[in-house]
């Protein structure tokens, strides 16, 4: 409050202490204003840092809900996969106990082979003695039967000998009838008896004739005249020279003669002439089952980038079928070859890696006959080549490039897989033969495909073939036939 002052004396002492009352009043209210003016401010500052708390809150509030969305989808999500967790434990389980059985079921097999390898080793140790005892009486009848040739080489030279006295003898018999005419020419020129000259000049001869031949001798003696006569004596003699030569020759051959073996030796029917002959074994699918299947020993040991599948294959049904499936945990189509009895049947699928596949034209497959398949693939540039009796049919690129097939796998041939070793379909079996199956994990060169399919042997390194069949089930039977044209 402005005062005015006025210079007087006593009023002047007397308002000083009102002054300096008034002066302090005046700075507690300067200080009061200055508390209250700073007051002002906190409470200025505190209703905006409420400002600042709402607006906080208000995002904090947005955060929350998005954290109770987000959460909600995470719990979605856990369901979901908890959900999938639970069925994947429930095949687990099934296919645990599925192994479980197939392991009981391969240790029970086990144990029969063994003891169906005990059995048959005490077989063939017994066959093996018997062969030895057989082999002795062999020996003991080859030493006979040389024995038995020596007598008769001896025989043989006895024969020539007594044939090459038996030719003298013949020799001397016909001087002796050279005499004999000569004796009968000068018995009808002096009238003397024929029979008595021969006596006399061939006693020798006459001493061998049997009695049988002297009643003869009579006979002839009683139908010759007394007198000379013409042709009826010269047939006479030659009766009984006949009759004299007759019982020497049977007595020789009667002496000499040997038993004949009248054996007719076992001729093998030559069989077809084969031309390809790099087959090794066959399998045969008789019918269309879910249990005509087979397995190998093993399967692929590391990841495939390159594939060749080759095999002689003979359909006996209206469809193809299966003839080749690979099965792993994540895909039960890895890798397959088949055409289905329904659908286009003269088509086959060959699928690398389910849904990605490619159709091949059978042509003329399913005509009963033996045909030479060949497929091959790369995952360099998805390129894959396909071969039928030996020429290309059909090529293509951008087939599962940069693919690889993991190792590990089920491998089957005549069924497809639906899991792994099992869930068959009787509508996609193979019903036929397959000759030579062989599988490369590298890419066949045009020449070893034909080659192949001409007969002219087979390319190394192939990592699968019919030797490394494991078991065979339903009817399946393994053949064993070198050539193809003797796999019947």
């Amino acid at each position: 409050m402005p005062v005015t002052w006025t210079r007087r004396g006593a009023a002047a002492e007397k308002y000083k202490p009102l002054h300096q009352r008034l002066r302090r009043l005046n700075q507690q209210f300067k200080r009061f204003q200055q508390m209250a003016f700073t007051h002002l401010q906190s409470i200025a500052e505190k209703y905006n840092i409420s400002n600042y708390i709402d607006s906080r809150f208000q995002v904090l509030s947005r955060q929350f809900e998005r954290i109770s969305r987000e959460l909600c989808a995470f719990k979605e999500t856990t369901e979901q996969s908890l959900n999938s967790l639970k069925s994947w434990t429930k095949s687990l389980q099934k296919k645990t106990k599925r192994l479980d059985l197939s392991l009981a079921n391969l240790t029970r097999a086990l144990r029969e082979n063994n003891h169906l390898n005990l059995r048959q080793i005490q077989k063939q140790r017994a066959v093996l003695s018997d062969l030895s005892h057989k082999i002795q009486k062999q020996q003991s009848h080859i030493s006979s039967l040389e024995s038995f040739r020596n007598q008769v080489q001896h025989g043989m030279q006895d024969l020539q000998s007594s044939l090459k006295r038996h030719q003298a003898q013949i020799t001397k018999m016909e001087s002796q009838m050279h005499g004999l005419y000569k004796i009968i020419s000068a018995s009808k020129e002096g009238g003397l008896d024929p029979l008595s000259s021969i006596r006399k000049q061939q006693g020798v001869v006459l001493r061998h004739v049997q009695p049988k031949l002297k009643s003869e001798e009579n006979r002839i003696r009683e139908r010759l005249p007394s007198g000379p006569t013409e042709q009826p004596q010269t047939y006479n003699m030659w009766y009984v020279w006949q009759s004299t030569i007759e019982p020497t020759v049977q007595a020789e051959e009667g002496f000499f003669q040997l038993p004949l073996r009248h054996k007719i030796p076992h001729i093998q029917t030559p069989k077809e002439e084969a031309r390809i002959c790099n087959v090794g074994s066959m399998l045969l699918f008789p019918s269309a089952s879910t249990e005509n299947h087979v397995t190998f020993q093993r399967s692929f040991q590391t990841g495939v980038h390159e594939l060749s599948i080759c095999t002689w294959l003979k359909v006996d049904g209206k469809y193809l079928g299966t003839i080749l499936s690979y099965a792993t945990e994540n895909n039960d189509n890895m890798l397959v070859l088949y055409g289905r009895n329904s659908g286009i049947r003269g088509v086959m699928n060959f699928v690398i890696g389910d849904p990605a596949y490619r159709e091949l034209s059978l042509q003329n497959i399913l005509d009963g006959h033996w045909h030479h398949l060949c497929i091959i693939w790369s995952s360099i540039e998805g390129r894959f080549l396909y071969y039928l009796d030996g020429h290309l049919i059909s090529t293509g690129s951008k087939f599962q490039k940069g693919y690889e097939i993991p190792p590990g796998g089920s491998m089957i041939l005549g069924q497809e897989q639906d899991s792994i070793g099992g869930d068959f379909d009787e509508a996609e079996a193979f019903v036929g033969r397959l000759a030579g199956f062989a599988l490369w994990t590298r890419i066949l060169s045009p020449g070893e495909v034909s080659g192949l399919a001409s007969g002219k042997g087979v390319p190394r390194g192939a990592v699968l073939s019919l030797d490394d069949v494991d078991q065979m089930f339903g009817s399946v039977q393994h053949i064993t036939c070198e050539c193809l044209e003797h796999c019947m």
